[in-house]
């Protein structure tokens, strides 16, 4: 049985904005943590991607980043609707925790299943023409990012679902 993971924001058990149930704690980087969330009005699973900013900004610093975190889900939003390689942006908000620190957060489609560093690791010597099948999803959602002038940045097979 492993661990239970760490909930830096203490999000766990508590509602956001009255709909967004928080669940559990999916994964923490250097940037944020995502937590499994669940919409009660539609009774269904979403992702909460929370955004730590860092303690030494200043107040008009930290609503310069939570003006970003906005547009960025403004712009999710907008491309996930091109295409269903996007992953759907529901919302953007920021909520204070009970220990007061201000957390910026987007709520997104939750995707169940694997990413394609674990599919290519389970299909270990197929074809090319299956490689072409796994990633032709992923060039198309790039090339309609890359027509609004947006790079990832980050592409790799754990980021691809």
């Amino acid at each position: 049985m492993s661990a239970p993971k760490r909930d830096p924001f203490q999000l766990c058990g508590s509602t956001i904005d009255g709909k967004y149930r928080v669940v559990d704690v999916v994964g923490e980087g250097g940037f944020g943590v995502v937590y499994r969330g669940l919409h009660q009005g539609f009774d269904s699973p979403v992702a909460i991607k929370c955004l730590k900013l860092p303690p030494h900004l200043d107040p008009a610093e930290q609503e310069a980043l939570v003006g970003s975190l906005r547009d960025e889900g403004r712009l999710l939003r907008r491309l996930s609707q091109r295409t269903p390689g996007i992953v759907q942006a529901h919302d953007v908000g920021a909520l204070t925790t009970a220990a007061g620190a201000r957390v910026p957060y987007l709520v997104l489609e939750w995707l169940d299943g694997r990413t394609l560093a674990e599919e290519l690791a389970a299909r270990r010597g197929r074809s090319i023409a299956e490689a072409i099948q796994l990633l032709t999803p992923a060039a198309r959602a790039l090339a309609i990012a890359h027509e609004e002038n947006v790079a990832h940045r980050d592409i790799k097979p754990e980021n691809l679902f």
